[in-house]
């Protein structure tokens, strides 16, 4: 290579480099530029959710140990070094439910969502609420945005999915629950709703199925044991039915459960006595389960159903007589 190729060779490595840092340059300074969109720009709240801090956090802890009043003093404390904090709002809301004091707990659930429209918490809570209120659709709307804007919200897709049930929508129900042990599968209340769902289906075998999972995730818990108890009884597939060992899980679970009954108890205990041919205690258990259940609605509409299974307990109770009979003759001649 001779000096004047050496020197061109060396004049377009150098123009080469040249571009090649001007290249380079560019190609950090819009680096930075995304970095910077990234961190200040990109809605990481709507994908991660509101950050908690630790008042928040520990009024959470607070609640999950039924410590709701001092639950509430935490979401204060949180609420007033931040007022726009959506998650101490949507805490202080379940505190507030717990307490049944709907009204203060959807007026904290409102601004939550107010203040914090991609919360999909808030959205879940405001949908209990609603639902509890018995305002269905909108509860319904409710749970359908907190699963969109949340995909693997296990508690709402199965909320959504009694909902569906309760409406006679089997099949809905059914895509709905499974969604949310797709997302949580050791999720007891969830595998219990699965069972009812698939009950009411007529599916009893797979219900079934369930029920045994719940037995060994869940082996001391009331709840499940008396709604084992339930399925047994009334399962559709008569198979399936097993009076005597749904007698020993019924008294089993109104043991366990002490004194913190809603009726619910002493109901699969009047079915369980009704199965085995004892109709009379079947109505003394029944009669306690719309007392207990009376205390939750003082107007009577949520022991409506158990009002009507009284009647034929009672029914099947009654003596039979025949008041028109005549067993004399009515000739008095001798």
């Amino acid at each position: 290579m001779n000096h004047r190729d050496y020197e061109c060779d060396s004049k377009l490595n150098l123009k080469s480099q040249k571009g090649s840092s001007a290249y380079s340059f560019m190609g950090y300074a819009v680096l930075a530029v995304l970095v910077v969109l990234t961190l200040f720009v990109f809605p990481w709240e709507q994908l991660l959710g509101p950050k908690t801090s630790a008042d928040v956090a520990a009024g959470n802890d607070l609640i999950n140990k039924k410590q709701y009043d001092k639950a509430i003093v935490f979401f204060d404390k949180a609420l007033k070094a931040d007022p726009n904090d959506s998650a101490a709002l949507v805490g202080r809301s379940r505190a507030f439910l717990h307490l049944g004091d709907t009204a203060k707990a959807l007026n904290d659930v409102n601004a939550a969502i107010q203040k914090a429209p991609n919360n999909a918490a808030a959205y879940g809570q405001r949908g209990v609420l609603l639902k509890m209120k018995q305002q269905t659709p909108e509860a319904l709307m409710d749970f359908s945005k907190a699963v969109e804007l949340d995909n693997g919200y296990a508690w709402a897709y199965a909320q959504r999915a009694d909902i569906y049930s309760r409406s006679q929508d089997q099949e809905k129900a059914l895509r709905d629950i499974d969604k949310a042990l797709k997302s949580k599968p050791n999720f007891v209340e969830a595998l219990r709703l699965r069972a009812w769902i698939l009950s009411r289906m007529g599916k009893c075998k797979d219900a079934s199925e369930d029920f045994q999972k719940i037995a060994k995730l869940s082996p001391n818990d009331a709840w499940s044991i008396q709604d084992t108890a339930w399925f047994l009884l009334t399962c559709p597939d008569e198979k399936l039915q097993d009076p005597t060992k749904a007698m020993e899980l019924a008294q089993k679970a109104a043991q366990m459960s002490g004194g913190d009954q809603d009726g619910v108890f002493q109901e699969t205990l009047a079915e369980a006595f009704f199965k085995q041919g004892d109709s009379l205690k079947a109505v003394e258990h029944q009669k306690k389960a719309i007392e207990m259940g009376s205390k939750k609605c003082p107007d009577g509409s949520c022991v409506k159903e158990m009002q009507d299974r009284l009647k034929k307990y009672e029914l099947a109770a009654r003596q039979e007589v025949r008041t028109s009979y005549e067993i004399l003759p009515v000739d008095s001649a001798k």
